[in-house]
């Protein structure tokens, strides 16, 4: 019977620690919150962006969490999920309106090809991928319209603070 105590208080203490992160992430920001997540990925002064298959809006890839994943993980996971690329997730930028959290991510590969083709485990999701000038993005274009201001704000900031060697 003591056995079986030790056993289910080890249980019992493992689901309530967050589990392990099983993606890379930038040494010093790692981060232990839970969340839906994706990656900012720069390309010098332009930004990786999705077309949604279905509403054809543009957005950063990224979205749910699975089971006690942490969020810098879901972030890689859907990344790759959805544009093929392995990332390292450097620290969160931004905490978006409806609770998606925003990381700055960095390509594992050395070049950034300058046209993505969408990956087979993408494809139900993603109709496009491309790099985008923040400057050109227009509201109506973006998936979650109410915020595309914040979300070009943080993406300028990143652009701004990359330039300046703020980013690992």
């Amino acid at each position: 019977m003591t056995f079986l105590r030790c056993f289910l208080l080890c249980v019992l203490f493992l689901s309530a620690v967050p589990l392990l992160a099983d993606c890379l992430r930038v040494p010093g920001q790692e981060d232990d919150r839970q969340a839906n997540a994706g990656c900012l990925i720069l390309n010098g002064e332009r930004v990786l962006l999705l077309t949604h298959r279905w509403s054809g809006k543009l957005g950063v890839p990224g979205g749910t969490r699975e089971d006690a994943e942490l969020a810098q993980c879901t972030a890689a996971r859907e990344t790759r999920e959805e544009t093929g690329l392995a990332v390292r997730v450097g620290r969160r930028l931004q905490v978006m309106k409806n609770g998606f959290h925003l990381y700055r991510c960095y390509p594992q590969s050395e070049a950034l090809p300058e046209t993505l083709p969408v990956p087979a485990s993408g494809f139900t999701e993603v109709r496009a991928l491309g790099w985008h000038d923040l400057e050109a993005l227009e509201q109506d274009q973006w998936r979650f319209p109410y915020q595309f201001e914040l979300f070009r704000d943080v993406a300028s900031r990143a652009i701004r603070d990359e330039k300046t060697d703020r980013w690992p």
